[in-house]
């Protein structure tokens, strides 16, 4: 779905850290080539172990990133909790993981530094992580944007 477009007024509060700017591709090649490299290196004892460490990997990152900017958040802990549990759980452990980090993302994005955030619920189903990458990805490039318009914008003009 579109977003409004963000007012031009201060659009973003500098006590935030940025959201990770990793391209959802990078990511999506990154995970998959690692899957590969586990599924074909790893003997087999190991191998379920691995791929989803492989697979956990930057969820936990993005849950830690989260965690940053709301200390409330409770993602990481679902993340957490989901490697101490057995397979089937696990998996709907993975399900409560992705819609807090979405229900998390859409809190701080409309909320705190409200640019209005809107997540389209079948991709989060979908593409769950590689989804929020790239919707990150535009608030990341968003942010550097009006970073450089800042900065140009109280710079001296030598015709000044």
């Amino acid at each position: 779905m579109d977003r409004p477009p963000i007012p031009p007024a201060a659009r973003y509060k500098a006590s935030y850290p940025p959201p990770p700017g990793l391209n959802w591709a990078v990511l999506f090649v990154a995970i998959a080539a690692s899957e590969g490299i586990v599924l074909w290196l790893v003997p087999q004892p190991y191998r379920e172990f691995l791929v989803n460490l492989v697979i956990a990997a930057w969820p936990i990152y993005l849950c830690i990133w989260i965690r940053k900017i709301d200390d409330q958040s409770l993602s990481l802990y679902w993340a957490l909790a989901s490697f101490a549990t057995g397979f089937l759980f696990s998996w709907l452990l993975w399900i409560v993981v992705i819609f807090e980090i979405r229900e998390e993302l859409l809190d701080h994005y409309n909320r705190r530094e409200p640019i209005g955030l809107r997540l389209n619920l079948m991709m989060t189903i979908l593409f769950s992580f590689v989804y929020f990458q790239y919707e990150l990805n535009k608030i990341t490039r968003e942010k550097a944007l009006e970073s450089e318009e800042l900065i140009a914008k109280n710079e001296p003009s030598v015709l000044e």
